[in-house]
């Protein structure tokens, strides 16, 4: 009996550890990877579209095809060099000397040829400056659609964080409309409210609800751009980050667009590919206008054969007798083509109109963007200031009517009139918030810094 006892303890000790090391297991599995999911900053949602995106895998494939283009056109300058030989075998009739004889011959020949061309309107150093220029026009559509990507992402982020943030003030106020209802049956029930005041309050609760459903549904609808622009799974699940600037509301600008986009203009690669590609076509007019010019090309070959004959079947002699060596000059004269050179002319300088409009209005464009970005930026400092002002207000005058509705003082209507308004107030504060650091990005980007590559 005693022994059993020892051994039942033994087993329920046994039994209690096992537990244990289940609930740990659990444990390590469950709540130490919710915990320690990877945070993901704005830095690091970009790093990881660039990567990934088939926009910017294509850019690099233009870019690729443009280095290309650019190689042979410099390799186009050299000569052409060839060589050949043939080897056959004839049997049957044939004639020799004026006879019709029946004869069996190997015949063998051998030949190298090269040819140059010495000149062509210039058409060949224009091909080369044209494709060096539609080169760097690559790169920096490469680089542009790297920083397009990057707003996109940016742009979605701060979608994402400003609707999870809304998302809890809606929520937050809900809970309160929950509270309010409980307090407001009370008041009903002790004779202090009429039961239009229920009422008002069951309503409020339902739009504030339905107000929690639609900020879900646009928080979906932002997480599934940046999902996209990351090129990740539409079902899969990150934590986003992003450090708060304590001074958002301080953050001073002074200065003139036109200086910032003259520092910007200087390297902005949507402004450097626009105007690589206006003078590639200029390049292009160059090559059209060169097919009016006469063109100049020298060659030359060598050869040798062997044909053996009952006379002499030597190999070596024949290969040496019969040498054929040949050098000219071939200059060839533009007269009359359909009318296809003037037409390529007329074309290509129509085209480099159209590539230097093109550059005009980006150039236009940009500059009207930075002056819509600074002044947002200035706005929303401004919004961001004065609405934190007004929430304090708001707060306080909220928690005013909220003690006097409690003793009947004021209507329900009063007393939602001062919840809503803080509540719009406290959204006001995220989203002017929010802008201030979009837009300070935005400049800083002006400036030269690209800060997801930091």
């Amino acid at each position: 009996m005693k022994h059993w006892h020892c051994f039942g303890i033994r087993v329920v000790n046994r039994f209690g550890e096992m537990r244990r090391q289940i609930v740990v297991f659990i444990f390590i599995l469950v709540v130490i990877p919710l915990n320690g999911q990877q945070k993901w900053s704005l830095e690091n949602c970009i790093k990881y579209a660039i990567e990934n995106n088939f926009d910017v895998k294509q850019s690099e494939v233009d870019l690729g095809i443009a280095e290309q283009n650019y190689r042979q056109s410099k390799w186009n300058l050299m000569p052409n060099i060839g060589a050949s030989s043939g080897a056959g075998y004839s049997f049957g009739r044939t004639v020799v000397e004026g006879e019709l004889v029946s004869d069996k011959y190997f015949y063998n020949d051998y030949s190298l040829g090269a040819s140059m061309n010495l000149f062509n309107g210039f058409s060949m150093q224009n091909q080369i400056s044209y494709n060096k220029f539609r080169k760097k026009a690559a790169e920096n559509t490469n680089i542009n659609a790297v920083d397009n990507l990057a707003f996109l992402v940016m742009n979605s982020f701060y979608d994402v964080i400003y609707y999870e943030e809304l998302l809890k003030i809606t929520t937050d106020q809900k809970e309160l409309s929950v509270i309010n209802l409980k307090k407001t049956e009370i008041l009903v029930s002790t004779g202090l409210k009429a039961t239009a005041d229920l009422l008002e309050v069951n309503a409020n609760l339902e739009k504030d609800e339905f107000t929690c459903i639609q900020t879900e549904n646009m928080l979906e609808s932002a997480w599934i751009r940046l999902r996209k622009a990351m090129n990740i799974s539409p079902d899969s699940s990150i934590v986003l980050t992003r450090s708060v600037n304590p001074d958002i509301g301080r953050v001073e600008v002074n200065m003139e667009v036109s200086d910032l986009y003259k520092e910007y203009s200087l390297w902005s690669p949507q402004i450097k590919s626009f105007e690589n590609t206006w003078v590639a076509s200029k390049k292009y007019l160059n090559i059209q206008k060169a097919g009016l010019f006469p063109s100049l090309r020298t060659s030359a070959s060598y050869g040798t054969y062997f044909y053996p004959t009952d006379a002499n079947r030597d190999f070596s002699y024949q290969i040496n007798a019969n040498q054929n060596k040949y050098l000219g000059l071939s200059l060839n004269i533009p007269i009359f083509r359909q009318h296809n050179n003037i037409t390529n002319i007329k074309l290509a300088r129509l085209q480099a109109e159209s590539a230097k409009n093109k550059f005009e209005q980006v150039k236009q464009e940009l500059l009207y963007e930075m002056a819509t970005n600074y002044s947002d930026l200035k706005a929303s400092q401004s919004e961001f200031k004065q609405a934190k002002k007004q929430l304090e207000a708001d707060t306080l005058a909220y928690q005013a009517a909220e003690k006097k509705y409690s003793q009947g003082m004021i209507n329900v209507i009063d007393f939602y009139t001062a919840k809503n308004r803080m509540t719009t107030t406290t959204a006001q504060v995220l989203r002017s918030g929010l802008t201030v650091e979009v837009k300070k990005k935005i400049i800083d980007f002006y400036r030269g810094n690209r800060f997801w590559e930091k």
